[in-house]
This record gives structure tokens, sequence and C-alpha cells, in this order.
């Protein structure tokens, strides 16, 4: 399944960035994120609790950024399982300063998706994934707007 999007920020892109790959703040602004345990360089152990639809479970995995260009892009790459599913994310995430203090985020990426999970149909998928990613980027806006320019 593909992810595709962008979402315009009112914070600058170096605060966007901090704010989308440091887990003190993915824990705050991430939906469902309970747990982001450190394993090795740029890896983390993560706990996401998710209560939409079919998509309703705890899921555990990892995460990891890689290919981290601060503050104007990176590579986000994640795999989870949960009850009789899989799922595995690598997602592109693009950061342009259009004008001083906003932020375009620009994310395009593939989600795979096994077990009972798949077979929801990719329609209904893609539109939980939409919204997880929706509630998270307006997390994001809002937690770099409080940050302000630092």
């Amino acid at each position: 399944m593909e992810l595709k999007n962008q979402f315009t920020m009112n914070a600058p892109r170096a605060t966007v960035f901090r704010v989308m790959t440091e887990p003190e703040y993915l824990l705050k602004t991430m939906p469902g994120l309970k747990t982001l345990t450190p394993t090795d360089s740029g890896t983390y152990d993560a706990v996401l609790e998710i209560g939409v639809a079919a998509v309703r479970g705890r899921y555990q995995g990892t995460m990891r950024m890689v290919e981290s260009h601060p503050p104007d892009a990176y590579r986000l790459q994640m795999e989870g399982k949960g009850p009789g599913t899989f799922v595995k994310l690598d997602l592109g995430v693009n950061l342009e300063e259009p004008e001083a203090g906003k932020t375009t985020v620009q994310y395009q990426g593939d989600a795979q998706v096994g077990g009972t999970l798949a077979g929801v149909g990719q329609r209904m998928l893609g539109g939980v994934a939409s919204m997880i990613m929706g509630q998270f980027l307006k997390a994001v806006d809002r937690e770099a707007r409080e940050l302000g320019g630092d």
C-alpha cells in the first residue's frame, strides 16, 4: 500500500524536524505510541496501541531512522507484529521551508501488511493510515509551534 501526502506546518523546519525525529516528542505526538526504548544506534523498540476499526490492538516492533539529513529529510523504517498480523513501513520524509516560519512536510513510502489485518482490504487500511498520519502531523505542528524557533 502506497502512502503519500503533504502537510504545511506553522513552525521553522529545524523545529519540525526535531519534533518528528526525537523520541521525547514522538511519544507526545504519535497516536498510540506507548513506549520507545533505544536498542542500538538509531533503532528503538516500540509499543503501539491502536483502537481504530479492524486495526485495533497492541503492536510491538522496531523503529529506526535512516538516511537522516537534518533538517531536510530522513527515512523511517518500522516493523511490527500484533494479534495475527505484521506491518512493515518504509517512509521517506522531506521538509522544505517555503517561507520563514512555515514548513512543508512531504512523505511518500510503502506499507506492507500481512496476516488477518491484510484481509480487511487496502481501501480501509489506506483510510486508517491516512487518519493516523493526519493526527500525527497535526500533533507535530502543535508541538513545534509551542517550541517556537529553538
